[in-house]
């Protein structure tokens, strides 16, 4: 995984809002969990709730599911929001050492210039190059909108993940080995992954994580609770151009504005993504 060049997030960005429909978005990250055998005396370190010990992948994935930058082998019981806070790329990110564009214009009858930005979930800070969703409590319709779009946008690392997990069946079992090698195991897959991905591509593999994790977002909507993070002015007016451009003639996209009722699961498979998507968001 080489250092991004600012050609390539350029072609990062225009490739995100051609799939996608976020335009000056660079990759969307997040965490997985990769479980390990218990370790002698470990302690609580990488126990975590559901019963097991893990490790934490935290990636930052492009519009077409390849990894951009991993960072392996954290605690399992530390959130995804620590660990960014402590992520080699969050410093490269904050000290403007990642090659990122200037900001531009989206579209040529608007005037503002947007920065390039990262989309990531609840758990991650609102950074004036990090985007995260409104608040689920008392949304207008507008932050509705905003956050479909994100979550349109965000989904596809949740998709690497399920690609990455399904091609090697090492992620999806306990490794029976030490964190190290776990970790070292783990970047090879991703490695691999990118390899296949650049070679074979995997669109329909892309559509089949999506139609799965619409579902396992519709049942996990009511139990998610998610730390709330303090975002400065000019982190909350970068989403608000954001949402104010999805929401206008020029931003929108035809499907976001059905109305907001239950999905109806007799429709067509991206049309249930959309309401689900809207709800829950």
């Amino acid at each position: 995984m080489p250092p991004p060049t600012t050609e390539h997030w350029i072609k990062a960005a225009k490739a995100f809002e051609e799939l996608w429909n976020f335009p000056n978005c660079l990759g969307a990250i997040d965490g997985k969990h990769i479980s390990i055998q218990c370790l002698p005396n470990a302690g609580s370190e990488y126990y975590i709730y559901k019963g097991f010990h893990y490790i934490v992948l935290q990636a930052v994935v492009d519009a077409n599911a390849k990894f951009i930058a991993v960072d392996i082998g954290d605690y399992g019981r530390n959130s995804d929001s620590g660990i960014f806070k402590k992520y080699n790329f969050e410093k490269l990110l904050k000290n403007n050492k990642l090659n990122i564009p200037q900001s531009k214009k989206i579209d040529p009858q608007i005037n503002d210039e947007f920065p390039f930005v990262f989309v990531g979930d609840e758990a991650y800070p609102l950074q004036t190059n990090l985007m995260r969703p409104f608040p689920r409590r008392n949304l207008t319709y507008e932050k509705r909108i905003f956050n479909y779009r994100l979550s349109r946008a965000r989904r596809i690392v949740e998709c690497a993940f399920g690609i990455l997990v399904k091609r090697f069946d090492v992620l999806e079992n306990k490794m029976l080995v030490f964190p190290e090698k776990a970790t070292i195991i783990t970047k090879a897959c991703c490695i691999l992954h990118n390899i296949i991905m650049e070679k074979e591509g995997a669109p329909s593999e892309i559509q089949d994580e999506l139609q799965l994790q619409t579902t396992q977002t519709v049942a996990q909507s009511q139990i998610t609770s998610r730390p709330i993070n303090r975002a400065s002015i000019a982190a909350m007016d970068i989403r608000e151009k954001f949402m104010n451009y999805f929401n206008s003639d020029i931003g929108a996209v035809p499907w976001q504005n059905i109305e907001k009722i239950e999905p109806d699961r007799t429709r067509p498979i991206m049309l249930g993504f959309v309401l689900s998507c809207v709800d829950v968001d």
